[in-house]
């Protein structure tokens, strides 16, 4: 089974990283990092070869991907074409509102369950 990560480059996003690791160790899940950008592929790897880089060395079994077009629906479109156990995002992000359109649209719209963490989370 795959733990989906849309990683947006933000701190929050980053966080999730190291949740998704413990789960994957518990689970023996694969972690699939996943950025979605507008069109500029050259920004989506740099996001996640970060990702990438925590991910090195702890035992897990781990992809990435780049895709473009709209965040929620991509990452619809991720989990649904995989055998994904949940999807994992980051919430916060300094905004005033607790969760944002994107996290909001992935909610109402997945398959499968969604892991949704604080970026004040420990």
């Amino acid at each position: 089974m795959k733990i989906v990560v849309p990683l947006d480059g933000s701190n929050a996003g980053f966080k999730v990283v190291h949740h998704a690791i413990e789960l994957a160790k518990l689970y023996d899940d694969e972690v699939v990092l996943l950025n979605i950008q507008p069109t500029l592929q050259e920004l989506g790897l740099a996001t996640i070869k970060k990702g990438g880089y925590m991910l090195h060395g702890q035992d897990v079994i781990y992809s990435a991907k780049v895709r473009t077009g709209i965040p929620a629906m991509e990452i619809i479109a991720e989990s649904n074409d995989k055998e994904v156990r949940y999807i994992a995002m980051a919430i916060g992000k300094g905004k005033a509102e607790a969760i944002g359109s994107v996290s909001k649209q992935v909610l109402q719209l997945a398959k499968c369950p969604v892991l949704l963490i604080s970026e004040h989370a420990e």
